[in-house]
């Protein structure tokens, strides 16, 4: 009975986002959200959020996509008195939305913390989803501070945050996600169309996401142009003063320690560049066999969330499909429903 509860509401709770999105941004809870959202933080673009959601709402809230992701736990989950905690990033837009969504699928209640920098999204959705059914009302608590009364735990930001609140919940079963990153492989052979993509998953939400792409591994001698022509239409992301600054100060860094680069006007291509290199530098390897990129993927293991291929390479997605996970797309690559149901 709760499995058809939860696919029924939020399946409606995709159509309702989805209708909202195309009024204007003023007549909406959502777009008011929205509205809300970049103004607390210009990072969280109106376009950028209208991807983010829409995103969400195609590979998440239909029925088709809830039924098959629950369908093998259907058996186990019923409705339960444990507390789910989470805390959530703000790095891109409702990027804590599938954590949110496990938590519910499980049978849990939720106890979330959001993160300032995007403290309106959720809230909206969350009652339009009460407005459909207010049975949720009594299963979604936004707090705070997290409580000592959560059963298990999952948080996701940087290193350093991830640690901090692991060490508050020591006894407490946790899922913990720090900063990881993406890579993509290319051969030179690129067409216009997929360097596009690529640039989608390079800039989109101004590479801030564990899914963006912010390294390539090329083939000595590879050629850049054609990328750099394909990225002018993300050159926007230059008059956002924290993307530029970082730009700006990389350059300058680069510039007096006399390594070379590539300046792609508001973002820069350096070869050897740290993984995840820092904001608005997009770092370059070389590759001359598969086995120098598995060595990559090896020494950088704990740190990669998506690997993304021109090439035709078994665990590696296409060009494009990077920044829209569907909901068997795990972080970190671990099972969070798997969590959520071994730990109850």
């Amino acid at each position: 009975m709760y499995c058809e509860v939860f696919i029924k509401d939020f399946t409606r709770l995709g159509q309702i986002a989805a209708k909202q999105l195309e009024e204007s941004p003023s007549f909406s809870s959502l777009g008011k959200a929205m509205l809300l959202s970049f103004e607390a933080n210009p990072m969280f673009t109106l376009e950028m959020q209208n991807v983010a959601i829409k995103s969400i709402l195609k590979e998440m809230l239909t029925r088709t996509a809830l039924q098959r992701w629950i369908e093998q736990y259907r058996e186990s989950i019923r409705v339960r008195d444990e507390v789910a905690g989470i805390l959530m990033a703000g790095n891109i837009p409702l990027v804590g939305f599938h954590d949110f969504l496990s938590c519910l699928a499980a049978g849990c209640r939720a106890e979330v913390k959001l993160s300032s920098r995007d403290g309106f999204l959720l809230p909206a959705l969350v009652e339009i989803l009460c407005e459909i059914n207010p049975f949720w009302k009594h299963r979604i608590q936004f707090v705070n501070s997290l409580s000592e009364g959560i059963t298990k735990l999952i948080a996701a930001g940087s290193d350093q945050t991830v640690r901090s609140v692991g060490g508050n919940f020591r006894e407490t079963p946790s899922l913990l996600r720090g900063t990881r990153s993406s890579f993509a492989i290319l051969d030179g052979s690129e067409s216009k169309e997929m360097l596009d993509k690529l640039c989608d998953d390079m800039f989109l939400y101004y590479g801030m996401g564990c899914r963006s792409v912010s390294t390539l591994i090329v083939p000595p001698e590879y050629n850049f142009e054609p990328l750099l022509n394909a990225a002018v239409r993300y050159e926007y992301l230059g008059s956002n003063p924290d993307f530029s600054a970082s730009c700006r100060y990389s350059r300058a860094v680069l510039q007096m320690e006399n390594l070379s680069f590539i300046d792609g006007k508001f973002f820069l291509l350096q070869k050897g560049a740290a993984f995840p290199p820092p904001l608005a530098v997009i770092g370059v390897r070389e590759y001359n066999s598969l086995d120098d990129i598995y060595s990559f993927i090896k020494t950088n293991e704990e740190h990669i969330q998506a690997k993304v291929s021109a090439l035709e390479i078994q665990g590696f997605i296409k060009p494009g499909d990077a920044q829209h996970p569907q909901l068997e797309d795990y972080a970190d690559n671990i099972n969070t429903l798997d969590f959520l149901m071994q730990n109850i």
